[in-house]
């Protein structure tokens, strides 16, 4: 069966999601960041830091290339995997794709709540509306990309409701 690809921003629920929908679906459910930081025994802040984005970029590439096809897997794609290198067209070809489209105001305020928890691109130290502005200006770069989804959802949407949408893809 399919891939199914959740894209969006960091904290949009890729991960909370897409464990549910794997477990109703009966795939395997996949985060890219955690494989990531499982292989290389560092965390993506550290790898950051350490060889900097574009070496970063390129795992995450590695990595998403790794996956079959038709695998019945659901993976959770790190924020800015669709944005880089032919990453979205790889994606388009191999599975489903799902936006997991968040207000980014919401989104704003869930990752300055979250701050501490291995963000690489912000920066602990920033106020509530740098924060908000550094979120905004992301999302906006990374919106283009993200539409390119086969299917567009509102990050509130249920398992159930998703299941529904994925039928007109994969038959579930």
């Amino acid at each position: 069966m399919k891939n199914i690809y959740l894209i969006g921003m960091p904290s949009s629920g890729k991960s909370t999601l897409g464990k549910e929908l794997a477990r109703n679906l009966g795939y395997s459910f996949t985060d890219m960041d955690k494989l990531i930081e499982t292989r290389e025994q560092k965390t993506i802040s550290e790898i950051f830091s350490g060889q900097g984005e574009s070496h970063f970029r390129e795992l995450e590439k590695k990595t998403l290339h790794g996956f079959q096809p038709d695998q019945s897997m659901v993976i959770a794609t790190g924020g800015g995997v669709p944005c880089f290198n032919d990453n979205m067209e790889f994606i388009k070809n191999n599975g489903v794709s799902v936006f997991l489209n968040v207000d980014v105001n919401d989104l704003a305020k869930r990752l300055y709540k979250a701050q501490g928890n291995n963000r690489p691109l912000l920066d602990k130290s920033q106020s509530e509306e740098a924060v908000i502005d550094t979120i905004k200006k992301t999302f906006e770069d990374r919106l283009p990309f993200y539409k390119q989804a086969d299917i567009q959802v509102d990050g509130e949407i249920s398992v159930t409701q998703l299941l529904w949408l994925l039928d007109q893809y994969i038959p579930v």
